[in-house]
């Protein structure tokens, strides 16, 4: 604390940068948000990794591009001359299981009950390229932070295992519900918890989820993991309602309509509107939804079927509007998962003067992030700071710990703050007491 009390003295009327630790690579920019005077730098022009505070671009791309009320539309569609039924993949993040059996419902009432075979295509054609991304690790593949980008999912491609030894014996539930999902578990109580998941054949119609370990007695507790294969666990999870409903279906398979079918709408799933999944996707930093959002941009903003590499086009052309003059962006991902992700200070610092300022979504973007003491990655953090007066989005790798939002000073200045920092692995929980600590003598001290 003294010395960023003395780092942050007024000389000249000047706040002075504070050293960071040795060994420690820092990039920082505070800039007054109402005027553009820039209150304190270094290396505001230098390449940095930037980790989640990508999505500080890809939410202010989606407001510019799609705006805050825009909706996912997925739909089921019918060709009732040749008996098919397509699941039209829209890239929607978050789409619930319920919403599937609303929909195999009115799917169902609007289509004849004559005997006839349904076949149910799924139809991915929407997203193309990888499900996973440059530079995405493969060893992190197999955790919730990763799991794959798709067209068609349900939820965020996460499976919840619930697990208890409350009352008798061991019980083991999953969500979403997944058809043909087999569990092996190998789990007895024991002095401690101790459990190991593994996944395997999540493309094939019989998904087999592995338990090892032991559970301690009267514990409850919940494990994660992603899984592959979403289309067609949403898929068939669709035709299993759609048999519940009267109808007979065979499927799922992968296809797509031909030009110049006629088809029937039968029923449409509609997501949360863009700003609820914007926040969602700040706020707890889910990856794969902010790929879907990066994707869903390109796909409506382009001819063809969305990609990821269109979607960073994108974004490297409105940062470069927003900072003329300055580097270009390197991007492979919207999420900041990507260890390919190059920023400087001031492309984040000009990502969130913009949407600050907006006068279209100013106060919906500023919405979107993580607040301090209240709520997402923040809601632990910078408790030196009265709750509120810091917004922003954090970004973690083993190596990296980024910050970056707007702050409400004690003086009542609104100040855009960005601070990153590359350091040795393992040093991340300290880099972050350091950026609090920095923000709180910037809160006391501008």
């Amino acid at each position: 604390m003294p010395m960023l009390l003395l780092a942050l003295a007024v000389l000249a009327g000047t706040p002075q940068v504070p050293d960071a630790p040795e060994g420690w690579r820092c990039g920082l920019l505070v800039s007054d948000l109402d005027t553009g005077e820039t209150l304190l730098s270094r290396r505001p022009g230098e390449y940095f990794r930037p980790a989640s505070t990508v999505k500080l671009l890809t939410t202010l791309l989606a407001m510019e591009e799609l705006g805050p009320s825009w909706v996912w539309r997925t739909r089921i569609e019918a060709d009732t001359a040749s008996s098919a039924l397509y699941l039209r993949g829209s890239g929607a993040p978050l789409l619930s299981a319920e919403a599937v059996v609303r929909a195999a419902l009115e799917s169902a009432s609007a289509l004849p009950h004559d005997g006839r075979l349904w076949r149910l295509y799924m139809d991915t054609s929407a997203f193309a390229g990888d499900s996973h991304l440059p530079g995405w690790e493969r060893g992190d593949w197999d955790r919730t932070y990763c799991p794959p980008v798709e067209p068609l999912c349900i939820g965020d491609n996460v499976l919840e295992i619930m697990v208890s030894t409350v009352g008798d014996g061991i019980r083991v539930s999953t969500y979403p519900p997944l058809p043909g999902l087999r569990t092996e578990s190998e789990l007895s109580v024991g002095p401690r918890t101790e459990v190991e998941a593994s996944a395997g054949d999540w493309n094939l119609e019989a998904p087999v989820l592995r338990l090892r370990g032991t559970v301690a007695d009267d514990t409850s507790f919940v494990l994660y993991k992603p899984f592959a294969g979403a289309p067609f666990e949403l898929a068939a999870w669709l035709r299993l309602n759609l048999e519940e409903a009267g109808l007979e279906v065979a499927g799922p398979f992968e296809g797509h309509p031909a030009d110049g079918d006629s088809l029937l709408t039968v029923a449409v799933m509609y997501s949360q509107p863009l700003f609820n999944v914007l926040s969602s996707m700040n706020k707890w930093s889910r990856n794969m939804v902010a790929e879907q959002v990066l994707r869903t941009v390109s796909l409506e903003g382009g001819d063809g079927p969305a990609t990821t590499g269109g979607g960073c086009d994108m974004l490297a052309e409105i940062t470069g509007r927003l900072a003329p003059g300055s580097a270009s962006v390197i991007l492979a991902d919207g999420s900041g998962l990507s260890r390919l992700n190059r920023l400087t200070p001031g492309h984040l610092a000009a990502a969130v003067a913009a949407g600050a300022l907006s006068a279209s979504y100013g106060p919906e973007f500023l919405a979107t992030l993580p607040v301090n003491g209240r709520d997402g990655t923040l809601y632990n953090r910078l408790d030196e700071i009265p709750p509120a007066s810091f917004r922003g989005k954090t970004g973690t790798l083993g190596d990296t710990s980024a910050i970056a939002g707007m702050l409400r000073t004690e003086s009542g200045r609104r100040l855009v703050v960005v601070v990153m920092l590359e350091i040795p692995r393992g040093q991340v929980y300290r880099a972050r007491g350091w950026q609090d600590r920095l923000i709180g003598e910037l809160y006391s001290s501008l």
